[in-house]
C-alpha cells in the first residue's frame, strides 16, 4: 500500500451505489455530503466548494449518468487545486450497511489508503465518522479532543428526515432543483432545526436567481444555529450577487470570525473589495485565501488582473504565471497574461499567450487573433 502523505485540499464525490437498488441513491449523496460537513469541523483540511465541485460532476457528466467517472474527476479536481479525492461505494443488505473508501492522491493517481466500515443503516452517522478518521489517520492528521467531538455532531438525530435529507442531495446533485427543494422542506418538516436542509435550500434558490429567496433560508439557519459558518459565507455570497458589498464583506468576516481558516471567504471578501475598487484591501484578502490554500489559481489571477492595472505588469505577469503553474489549462489567465504583455510592449508573448487562450476556448482571445489575421 502507498505510503500516507499529509494533504490539505479535499473533495468528497458523491458514494456508488454497487447494489443498483434506485430506493437506496440516497445514501451515497447522503453519505458524501455529511462526511464533507464533518471533515469541515477539521482545521488542517480545505474541502472544495459545493460550486466546484458541481462543475466537477458536470465535467463527468454525472447528471447523466449518476455515476462518477474516477479517472475524469481526478484530473478535473487537479486544476481546482484538489489534492486528495474520496471516492466509495456501498452495499445494503437488510438493513446492513456496507461502505468502502478509497483516498485518492490526485497528483500520482495512486490510492493512498482505503477503508471500510459496515454497520446498521439506523447507525449511519458512526460509519460516517469512522470513514472521517480513517481518512484523517491516513493522511497524518492529528485531531484535538475538541475536534473529535465536533466530527461526531450528526446533522440529525431522525433518520427519516435525514433520509428526505439526503433525497434532496441528491436531487441537487442531478440539477432537479424544484425536487431538491421539495425534499429539504420534507426534511424539514420532520425535524424543523435542521440547518444543513435550510441553507442548502438557500443555495438552490440562489442558483436559481432568487437571492432574496436564500436569504430567507439563510436567516432560518442562522436562527437555529448562529455559529453556522458555512451559512454567514453563503448569506455573502447572495450579497455579493444582489451588489451589495458592505454587507457581503461583513458576513464572510463573520464566517472568517468562526472558522478563521475558511480560504474561500477570504478569497470571496478579497472578490468584494475588489469590486469595491479597494484593491490593496482585496490583494491582501487573496494573499491571506492563499496562505490557507496555496492551490486558488484564481487568487494569483485575480491578483494579477489588480496588478495590471495599477501599471506593475512585471508582478502582473508573475502572478500569472503562479496561476497557471496550478492550472495549466485556465485559459482566462493566459488571456489576461497575454494583454499585460502587450501593454508591456512584448509582441511575441502577447500573441503566444492568445494564441494558448485561444486553443483553450477562449472566445475574447479567438476574436483578439482573429482580428489580427493570426491563426492560432
Amino acid at each position: 500500500m502507498a505510503h500516507p502523505v499529509f494533504a490539505k485540499n479535499i473533495a468528497v464525490m458523491p458514494f456508488e451505489n454497487i447494489t443498483k437498488d434506485a430506493e437506496k441513491n440516497w445514501i451515497g449523496a447522503g453519505f458524501a455530503e455529511t462526511l464533507t460537513t464533518k471533515l469541515c469541523k477539521v482545521k488542517e483540511v480545505n474541502l472544495l466548494e459545493r460550486e466546484q465541485l458541481s462543475k466537477i460532476l458536470d465535467e463527468i457528466k454525472f447528471q447523466k449518468s449518476g455515476l462518477v467517472d474516477e479517472s475524469t474527476a481526478v484530473q478535473t479536481g487537479k486544476m481546482y487545486g484538489v489534492e486528495v479525492m474520496v471516492f466509495g461505494s456501498y452495499q445494503v443488505v437488510g438493513d446492513t450497511l456496507r461502505v468502502s473508501a478509497r483516498f485518492v492522491n490526485v497528483e500520482t493517481r495512486k490510492v493512498i489508503d482505503t477503508a471500510e466500515t459496515t454497520g446498521n443503516i439506523a447507525d449511519i452517522f458512526k460509519l460516517q465518522d469512522n470513514i472521517a478518521f480513517s481518512l484523517m489517520d491516513s493522511l497524518k492528521i492529528v485531531l484535538a479532543e475538541k475536534e473529535k467531538q465536533e466530527v461526531k455532531v450528526n446533522p440529525t438525530e431522525n433518520l427519516t428526515a435525514y433520509q428526505w435529507f439526503s433525497k434532496g442531495y441528491d436531487a441537487d446533485n442531478l440539477k432537479l432543483y424544484d425536487k431538491a427543494i421539495e425534499y429539504y422542506q420534507k426534511a424539514i418538516n420532520i425535524n424543523p432545526k435542521y440547518v444543513e436542509a435550510y441553507n442548502n435550500m438557500g443555495i438552490i434558490y440562489s442558483k436559481q436567481g432568487n437571492d432574496n429567496k436564500a436569504l430567507e433560508m439563510y436567516e432560518k439557519a442562522i436562527s437555529i444555529n448562529p455559529e453556522h459558518a458555512s451559512t454567514y459565507a453563503n448569506m455573502g455570497a447572495a450579497y455579493n450577487n444582489k451588489g451589495d458589498f458592505d454587507k457581503a464583506i461583513k458576513l464572510y468576516g463573520k464566517a472568517i470570525n468562526i472558522n478563521p481558516s475558511d480560504a474561500e471567504s477570504y478569497y470571496n471578501m478579497g472578490l468584494a473589495y475588489d469590486h469595491k475598487g479597494n484593491y490593496d484591501k482585496a490583494i491582501g484578502l487573496y494573499e491571506k485565501a492563499i496562505s490557507f490554500n496555496p492551490k486558488d489559481d484564481t487568487a494569483y489571477n485575480n491578483m494579477g488582473v489588480i496588478y495590471g492595472e495599477q501599471v506593475n505588469y512585471d508582478k502582473a505577469i508573475e502572478m500569472f504565471k503562479k496561476a497557471i503553474n496550478i492550472n495549466p489549462e485556465d485559459a482566462d489567465t493566459y488571456n489576461n497574461m497575454g494583454k499585460t504583455y502587450g501593454q508591456k510592449g512584448d509582441y511575441e508573448m502577447s500573441i503566444s499567450c492568445h494564441k494558448k487562450a485561444a486553443r483553450l476556448g477562449d472566445k475574447k482571445a479567438q476574436k483578439y487573433l482573429k482580428d489580427k489575421g493570426i491563426d492560432w
